[in-house]
């Protein structure tokens, strides 16, 4: 029996990846910090598609908990007699504000989560599917950010474009192996991730509900697409890269403000 791991799987759009994959049949195995959120997810799942589902809480963001994440995942996986094939990497965090007025600590917990948690939960995720030998599948939830250097997103859009880039590299290094590897690039998505960044929705234009998002990326993954963008506007919106590089980040900027404003009591 095939088995997914999904990490920040206790809401926005893990959470609807998790649904997703539960719909197909895969065994679930979900992490995130909040194990009661977890439960009850994990519960709602085994019960509507009569599958197995293991909740997992931990820090991805600490080194210590990270280093022991796979030790439970083997166990559960030995457990239940099942092979790890499909591996989301969602966790992610980021804010939006000048990277001089934000706090260093916070800025630090981005790279770790967006970028350590997911380089070595990637890592002993190929090496597990390589064991085992059957199709498996890679999904790195970047962002759109990550193609489009984003103004008052600088670590968040430098941490997504890393996650594009490795993720563009292991395709092709993997390219002889059942392992396809896909880079999810969605733009803004109506989640708690907008709240936590320290913004506030001031229009939906262009803003895409998590359910479609996850939908779309899951299918993408299955079609062994490296780098997906869900939605046409922000399908469009990849073609300013080709603008002078001034006129690019002040483009971003002012269409990030027709959407979002920052919340005025927003702080890391």
């Amino acid at each position: 029996m095939s088995t997914a791991l999904i990490t920040g799987a206790s809401s926005g759009i893990g959470l609807d990846i998790a649904r997703q994959l539960a719909a197909r049949g895969l065994n679930l195995i979900l992490v995130a910090r909040r194990k009661e959120l977890l439960d009850q997810l994990a519960d709602e799942l085994a019960a509507g598609h009569g599958i197995t589902t293991t909740a997992l809480a931990c820090d991805l963001a600490d080194r210590q908990s990270l280093g022991a994440l796979f030790d439970d995942v083997d166990a559960t996986l030995a457990k239940h007699n099942e092979h790890l094939t499909v591996l989301v990497n969602n966790a992610g965090t980021g804010f939006w504000a000048p990277f001089a007025d934000q706090d260093l600590a916070g800025l630090q917990r981005d790279i770790d989560l967006n970028v350590t948690a997911l380089t070595t939960l990637s890592h002993g995720f190929i090496n597990r599917a390589r064991a085992h030998g059957q199709r498996s599948y890679l999904m790195n939830v970047a962002s759109l950010a990550g193609i489009l250097p984003t103004p008052q997103y600088a670590t968040y859009s430098g941490t997504k474009g890393y996650v594009r880039f490795f993720t563009e590299i292991l395709d092709y290094e993997l390219r002889d192996s059942p392992i396809s590897v896909t880079a999810a690039c969605p733009g803004g998505v109506l989640t708690p991730f907008l709240d936590q960044a320290g913004q506030t929705v001031k229009k939906q234009t262009g803003i895409m509900t998590a359910p479609e998002v996850a939908r779309l990326c899951v299918d993408a993954m299955y079609a062994g697409k490296v780098v997906y963008v869900p939605g046409l506007l922000n399908k469009v919106a990849v073609y300013t890269n080709l603008l002078p590089r001034r006129l690019r980040g002040w483009l971003l900027e002012r269409s990030m403000m027709v959407s979002v404003e920052a919340r005025p009591d927003a702080s890391r």
